[in-house]
């Protein structure tokens, strides 16, 4: 039975890796600020280097997942120092301990690297990224490759689904607020594909067990604006969506440049996997039921 190290267990993408996994591999998970408790379970700062290099010692993995990162676009361009250090030193610390202990890696990162200035992007198009969060995932893509490492690096984005500690995803943000009864200003023109956090573990899983390497674009089935996105939201959860109103980039003031649309190609891992990507229905629909046994 292989063993598994997901770094960043505490967060949404590194519990469901957790709970997915479970079955099939011998879990190891890390935290930092949300203590975790169990005999499989460690703290780790990625930024450390020797505690990175002694996580792996001690572990011997076969592969780690790697999803420590700062995401916060507007927080990763007001300090962009922290960011350097956890996404792209911390990256390089992770990626070097694992081509020491012979594991291979798996990165995660997002379609920013995109300006969206074309549709449907292919692993091999040129990346541009617009914000200083972007930046730094794309230098951490090429720590990758400049490292020689056996990794898998999976473009991901605006991931939901069930739990993590720490962090509110936009569909948790947009069901307490319709809960509540509160207006929420959503934007018409920044377009992405939602992705159903079940579903890149499940292909996450099946890579893996290609034994893949290299740069992977892994999203949701749909292509849509978030403002789209809030709507559906409220349909599967039968929420009255009067309280959700368009409004635009320019309007909210955020301090980090989003590309309007950012459409990801998925054939490739669809080939590889033979997995199709979720549709936004569906995850919605799946997470609601998740929602429901865990109320």
């Amino acid at each position: 039975m292989s063993r598994i190290l997901v770094i960043g267990a505490a967060g949404l993408l590194g519990g469901r890796l957790m709970e997915g996994g479970k079955s099939k591999y011998e879990m190891y998970g890390t935290y930092k600020e949300n203590k975790m408790k169990g005999s499989n379970l460690h703290h780790l700062d990625v930024t450390k280097r020797e505690e990175v290099f002694s996580i792996l010692e001690r572990v011997k993995p076969d592969c780690v997942v790697d999803t420590a990162a700062i995401t916060g676009v507007d927080y990763c361009e007001t300090h962009p120092e922290e960011a350097w250090l956890v996404n792209v030193e911390g990256t390089k610390n992770v990626a070097e301990a694992c081509k020491r202990a012979g594991a291979k890696m798996i990165f995660l990162s997002t379609d920013y690297v995109f300006d969206g200035k074309k549709l449907d992007y292919h692993e091999k198009d040129k990346p541009r990224p617009l914000n200083y969060y972007a930046k730094t995932k794309l230098i951490a893509e090429h720590v990758l490759e400049a490292l020689d490492v056996n990794y898998i690096v999976a473009r991901t984005a605006v991931l939901y689904g069930v739990g993590g500690l720490g962090k509110t995803t936009f569909v948790s943000w947009v069901i307490e607020n319709l809960r509540k009864k509160e207006n929420i200003n959503v934007v018409t023109d920044q377009h992405n594909n939602p992705t159903y956090a079940d579903n890149l573990v499940e292909i996450l899983f099946a890579l893996y067990r290609k034994d893949a390497n290299g740069v992977f674009h892994v999203t949701g089935l749909d292509c849509m604006s978030r403002y789209e996105f809030a709507k559906r939201i409220a349909e599967v959860f039968d929420f009255d969506d009067e309280y959700i109103h368009p409004t635009t980039t320019p309007q909210l003031n955020q301090i980090a440049q989003r590309p309007e649309k950012v459409f990801m190609s998925t054939n490739k891992v669809e080939r590889i996997t033979g997995i199709k990507p979720t549709g936004v229905k569906e995850g919605l629909e799946r997470l609601k039921k998740q929602l429901e046994m865990i109320e």
